[in-house]
């Protein structure tokens, strides 16, 4: 999961990714809105210190791609691969993952709040010391992904499975999930006790 940029990064302005290949390239203190981009190859990408709004990035790939204490809002990836995509310190409100595949990816230190993801396949990922808060899951497939010291408050999970994952360290709250969708993962006592409790159900010794 640690990896690092094979080329040297170029300092460029996105506004003119029309213009130029979106290869070895970083973004720094930008302002992105209303951006579209389709049918779009972004490898060995650094955005820092970016706000990202508005925009849809549509049957892309991104492989490769940091994203360091950057904000997301009203952004979509639709039919898109983020593969070795790094999303650190960052804050994604109102973000929309549909029809996406993500491999080898790593959230750390980030909130992703009010946001939907449906119909993804996230595999050999992590999440780690993340904030889950008020978002929707519908239809996705976690399969080998950790889930280290996150919290998941008000989250909804809609027929969304979780193959071989590990949760045991995270902390569930006012959270809707289906125990059967979690059959092969990792959990702790404490896990089962909340997401019970999330559901109504009262256990006293």
């Amino acid at each position: 999961m640690n990896w690092t940029f094979d080329h040297k990064l170029e300092k460029k302005e996105f506004k003119d990714h029309e213009n130029i290949t979106l290869s070895y390239l970083i973004f720094e203190k930008e302002q992105i809105a209303k951006e579209y981009l389709n049918l779009e190859t972004l490898r060995e990408i650094h955005f820092k210190y970016c706000k990202i709004s508005n925009s849809s990035f549509e049957n892309s790939f991104f492989g490769k791609v940091k994203l360091e204490n950057c904000e997301l809002t009203n952004v979509t990836f639709s039919d898109c691969n983020l593969t070795n995509v790094i999303f650190d310190n960052c804050k994604l409100m109102n973000v929309t993952f549909f029809e996406s595949e993500m491999n080898d990816c790593h959230i750390t230190e980030s909130l992703i709040e009010y946001s939907i993801l449906e119909n993804n396949k996230i595999n050999n990922s992590i999440l780690e010391d993340v904030k889950l808060r008020e978002n929707i899951h519908r239809h996705n497939k976690y399969e080998a992904t950790g889930f280290y010291k996150c919290e998941l408050m008000n989250e909804n999970f809609i027929d969304t499975k979780f193959k071989n994952c590990d949760l045991k360290t995270s902390h569930f709250q006012e959270t809707n999930i289906d125990l059967n969708d979690l059959i092969s993962s990792k959990l702790s006592i404490l896990n089962l006790l909340e997401i019970v409790n999330s559901k109504g159900i009262i256990i006293e010794e």
